[in-house]
């Protein structure tokens, strides 16, 4: 989904995990819709997947040329037929990245993005619709399972966030007021204060983790209701529930597409099967659970002593001294 995929526009040669995604979304609905730009959801705000496409294919030959672009075609390609594979024949393609786009394509109500994390939505001849969360990476499978936002991370961490915010601008109150490129313009010309906020930055990722992580341990103990809110956090963290459409009949899966030498591969994952397992361990056994933290902002979740996924707080970007704290999961 488009949690983190908003700041785009930085400049003409501006090329990091966010636009890389989205790249590989538009390319992978073009190779699954016969090489023809994908439809938008009628109704839908905002560039159009024609639009989006024109801009980052830019930013991709500003950064790395040709090559840059035939190795996201590639992958794209490869992606397009790995799916069409499982999907079968292809009718229609959606580019459904943005809130209220699910329901747009299948009529099904979909309370936050949460729920469900479709980039595109295929529909085949029988009126199927299949829900695919597209993932990339240029050399391994373990890319994030999940993009949070501050609310997923703990009951303090919005307060903590804000206060973090302010001992910034109390210690350089030449920082309020100024839009992003501005702070960004303040960081460059003053590389020492900039290397002060960032280890203010840590010291603040450190103490989000520390809390976050005595919290959920706290509420295994207590029982009860308060392990089904630990589990239900964790369905976020790994992105592991049945989305709505599954519910309503279709389908929704998770497909990651990565490189390393021996050339182009593959994994799809059900999001709402694969890992009842562990749920179902811990709520027979709540003590099996345990929750650690890290220095540097990571919280991690163990299953009789074996960790199976992890919380990672960071900021949006280290060029801005005033980012926002954000958090992503991963399955071990």
């Amino acid at each position: 989904m488009r949690k983190f995929k908003l700041y785009l526009s930085e400049g003409p040669t501006t090329w990091g995990n966010n636009e890389k995604g989205v790249f590989h979304e538009l390319l992978t609905g073009y190779h699954l819709n016969g090489r023809k730009h994908i439809k938008d959801p009628k109704g839908r705000p905002g560039e159009t997947a024609k639009q989006a496409h024109d801009r980052l294919h830019k930013q991709a030959m500003a950064h790395g040329g040709k090559k840059l672009v035939d190795a996201c075609h590639a992958k794209a390609k490869a992606a397009a037929e790995d799916i069409r594979k499982q999907v079968g024949n292809v009718k229609h393609v959606h580019w459904t990245s943005k809130a209220g786009d699910v329901e747009r394509v299948t009529g099904v109500k979909v309370a936050n993005q949460k729920d469900d994390a479709s980039d595109i939505i295929v529909s085949d001849h029988t009126g199927k619709h299949h829900g695919i969360s597209l993932k990339v990476s240029d050399k391994t499978a373990k890319v994030p399972a999940s993009s949070l936002g501050q609310k997923s991370s703990g009951r303090k961490t919005v307060t903590l966030s804000t206060g973090h915010k302010e001992k910034i601008t109390n210690k350089h109150p030449e920082l309020k007021g100024k839009n992003k490129d501005a702070r960004k313009q303040w960081a460059s010309e003053n590389p020492e204060k900039h290397a002060e906020i960032k280890r203010m930055n840590q010291k603040a990722l450190g103490d989000v983790a520390k809390k976050h992580a005595r919290e959920l341990n706290a509420r295994i103990r207590l029982g009860g209701k308060h392990v089904d809110h630990v589990i239900n956090h964790l369905r976020d963290v790994m992105g592991a529930k049945k989305a709505p459409m599954q519910q309503a009949g279709h389908n929704y899966i998770k497909h990651t597409t990565y490189q390393n030498k021996s050339g182009i591969h593959h994994h799809t994952s059900n999001p709402g099967g694969d890992h009842e397992h562990i749920f179902n361990q811990i709520k027979a056994n709540p003590k099996s659970l345990k929750v650690s933290h890290t220095a540097g902002g990571t919280v991690n979740f163990h299953l009789n002593g074996k960790r199976f996924a992890s919380q990672s707080h960071k900021f949006d970007s280290q060029s801005d001294p005033l980012s926002t704290m954000k958090t992503a999961g991963r399955i071990a």
